[in-house]
């Protein structure tokens, strides 16, 4: 007997919006309390991420009677990293263009040390090193800030979501 499967957007939207939420407040903790993201935080954040992910993949096999399979879990993940990722995403860049621009005039003001001791250490042309200042001075940007959050998220809960989709699934 074939059965339908429940449709992973109520869940995707739950714990999208929890892990947007959980992201966004993060960030806004380490501004806060003036913290650097730091190895403990990163291993903390990617717990939490596996947590919330491992969660919704489980309530949606209790729900759906038991059944899973690979491809729901990967685009329930996806999904959760997506909305997730957008919320945290679209937060990063106000944060960064409002809130803390002085982070990114510190990142560039570091990518600009680095790149000039390269320059000098390759000892490039003129042209070339006008060119590699220009191309350094893109990723010290909100957007790019941001978009890299975003992918970083979608990434990471692929990931997971392939891995708890292989142990979770009824084959």
């Amino acid at each position: 007997m074939q059965h339908d499967n429940l449709p992973v957007k109520p869940y995707a939207e739950k714990f999208g919006v929890l892990f947007g939420g959980y992201s966004i407040l993060i960030l806004v903790l380490l501004y806060l309390f003036n913290y650097e993201q730091n190895t403990a935080i990163s291993l903390m954040n990617f717990a939490i991420t596996v947590g919330i992910v491992w969660y919704a993949i489980h309530l949606y096999k209790n729900d759906n009677e038991g059944r899973l399979d690979l491809m729901t879990s990967i685009k329930l993940s996806l999904a959760i990293g997506v909305l997730g990722g957008i919320l945290y995403a679209g937060y990063t860049y106000v944060h960064y263009e409002f809130v803390q621009p002085e982070f990114i005039e510190s990142m560039k003001s570091d990518m600009d040390a680095e790149i000039q001791a390269e320059i000098e250490k390759q000892q490039m042309s003129e042209e070339e090193a006008e060119m590699t200042k220009n191309v350094s001075g893109v990723f010290a940007s909100p957007f790019v800030l941001a978009t890299i959050a975003l992918l970083s998220i979608i990434f990471k809960t692929f990931l997971v979501g392939l891995i708890i989709g292989l142990v979770k699934r009824n084959n």
